[in-house]
């Protein structure tokens, strides 16, 4: 089968053409014995990404066909948002052409695209352009664009179906009509079937399949199998019929109109995609030394076509995190598996995601205390860890203070920790066994409260903070009063609670504040209460009181008890 790069030519590419960071890796045996639950992933995980997602496109392409020796033809489509589900099955064109992807902007050529275009021009000469899509995704003028760059009658758009279900089958039909007289080409007897409208992330994994192995990827809804769709399997007539999706995306009476053979899915896109690439696997369509990784829909659609003739999968993960699938799926290939691919820049993929590829930990991500400055004598602290970790350490300044074994994405609770009267710096550390640390701050200022049980308003932050057996529970944003209305600054009491109307300027529920004077309590008109104007919270709009978000206040409404003390302060 066409289209399979050695892994030696593979690794000089990619060290080629990506933007390698100098502590990157290469995929390594483990050196000490990890706790149960956590996961290691140590691979040689590269990136290749540009400016915009055109140039990414170029970059993605020059890695795959280096110097572009034996490039002929050229798959256009457009990188438009609106527009991305055109090339969505071009990965069997690729695979049937032994040809790059290049995106362009609808009405015009990049400055990526086109240098690009000049590169393969210039090392083959004859070089010919299939558009995907028709004149509302790629213009009469873009395509005279390129026209000029690889000379006339070299641009062709056989493509132009009425919508994407009918270029998916236009395509299909176009690689069976070339596997069909190309000897060197074995294509897959397999149709790939995706639903083509709910999100683009279950086709673009089968993309990647397709350009591997030329196995045509056609559209369904849900709901029902357009008459282009039915029109191909029919003609096409292959022996098996796989389905990308659960119920949720392409319903079970879809799959059994189609005459669905498999399904291949997971919970989630994550999940999915690796259902995908361990099937593929299986199969022996794809390899399991490798895979690509991707977070938004230009880059991967780019990238799968990579994937599939260096026979990858393609995963997804999330921008600041390895996804739990993808780590998984990892770890479960990690006797074999020793590079990855990252496709984007760390707009989309921050380079986080790439240490922790790498086998950094995750850096841990505070769940309690936010980053919202305040303290009282205890503080309950959390974080959620994700892989590489095997234990996590919590330390005030510079003293340990608390540590515990972790699984991996796991919420660590260090439960109720005293807080330094002076305030301080809070560090989570997450650590494994072979020595790697990454560390996440933040600095907390102890606050100044009146008694163990109480409600401090802040208005020079627009906060107000609900201490509960002097721990800091949490706090909301507010309003305050404005102008001649000024919230007072003062000490009171809540001592009635009321039901009020959602709807009102009261908002569902309402606590009045009674004003301490000398040493008694009496009744005011001012409360802290929701509101029906969301917008003003944070600035100064009510006419005394204090406003909360509705959510916030219905929160807090059952928690406070009547005689709590409410301090107001500048």
């Amino acid at each position: 089968m066409r289209g399979r790069i050695s892994w030696t030519v593979w690794t000089l590419v990619v060290m080629a053409v990506v933007l390698a960071a100098p502590c990157a890796v290469s995929a390594t045996p483990r050196t000490a014995v990890w706790p149960d639950g956590s996961i290691r992933v140590a691979l040689d995980a590269q990136r290749i990404s540009g400016p915009t997602r055109y140039d990414t496109a170029a970059a993605i392409a020059r890695s795959a066909y280096p110097g572009w020796t034996g490039v002929s033809r050229v798959i256009i489509a457009s990188g438009l948002d609106r527009s991305l589900a055109d090339p969505l099955a071009a990965g069997g064109l690729c695979w049937a052409y032994n040809a790059p992807l290049l995106l362009v902007d609808g009405t015009s050529v990049p400055a990526a695209t086109q240098a690009a275009l000049r590169e393969i021009v210039s090392a083959n000469t004859t070089v010919t352009v299939t558009i995907v899509g028709g004149g509302s995704a790629v213009s009469s003028a873009c395509m005279s664009s390129l026209g000029r760059i690889v000379g006339p009658g070299r641009v062709e758009r056989p493509f132009a179906g009425a919508d994407r279900f009918a270029t998916a089958a236009l395509i299909a039909r176009r690689v069976r009509a070339v596997a069909s007289v190309d000897t060197s080409l074995t294509q897959a007897d397999v149709a790939l079937i995706a639903n083509g409208v709910n999100g683009y992330y279950d086709a673009l994994a089968l993309t990647a399949v397709s350009a591997a192995t030329g196995a045509p990827v056609v559209f369904v809804t849900r709901d029902s199998v357009p008459a282009v769709t039915a029109a191909v399997l029919r003609d096409l007539a292959p022996a098996e019929r796989i389905v990308a999706g659960g119920d949720a995306v392409v319903s079970a009476r879809t799959y059994a109109t189609l005459g669905g053979t498999d399904r291949w899915y997971g919970q989630n896109r994550y999940a999915t995609a690796v259902a995908i690439a361990e099937k593929s696997i299986g199969r022996g369509w794809l390899d399991s030394e490798a895979f690509g990784v991707a977070a938004n829909t230009p880059d991967a659609l780019v990238g799968a076509t990579l994937c599939g003739k260096a026979r990858m999968p393609l995963l997804y993960t999330t921008r600041s995190q390895v996804s739990p699938e993808v780590a998984r799926f990892a770890e479960r290939y990690e006797d074999g598996m020793t590079s990855c691919l990252a496709f984007g820049g760390p707009v989309v993929v921050a380079d986080d995601v790439l240490l922790q590829l790498r086998g950094t930990p995750a850096r841990p991500v505070m769940v309690n205390p936010q980053q919202d400055g305040g303290a009282t004598a205890y503080m309950r602290v959390s974080a959620s860890v994700g892989i590489n970790t095997g234990e996590c350490l919590l330390y005030i300044g510079d003293t340990l203070v608390a540590s515990q074994t972790v699984s991996a994405y796991q919420t660590v609770d260090f439960g109720r920790i005293a807080m330094p009267a002076t305030g301080g710096t809070l560090r989570v550390v997450a650590a494994n066994p072979e020595g790697r640390s990454v560390a996440n701050e933040i600095t907390i200022r102890r606050l100044t409260y009146p008694t163990s049980t109480c409600i401090v308003i802040d208005k020079s932050d627009f906060r107000l903070y609900w201490i509960r057996g002097d721990e800091l529970i949490r706090s909301y944003p507010i309003a305050i009063g404005r102008g001649s209305m000024e919230t007072p600054v003062a000490m009171w009491k809540i001592l009635a609670k009321y039901y009020t109307t959602p709807t009102s300027v009261y908002g569902p529920r309402k606590m009045r504040l009674f004003r301490k004077y000398g040493s008694s309590y009496v009744y005011t008109a001012y409360a802290i209460h929701g509101t029906n104007e969301p917008w003003v919270i944070g600035t100064k709009a009510s006419h005394g009181c204090i406003r909360m978000y509705n959510n916030d206040v219905l929160e807090l409404f059952p928690q406070v008890p009547l005689g709590t003390v409410v301090q107001t302060r500048l």
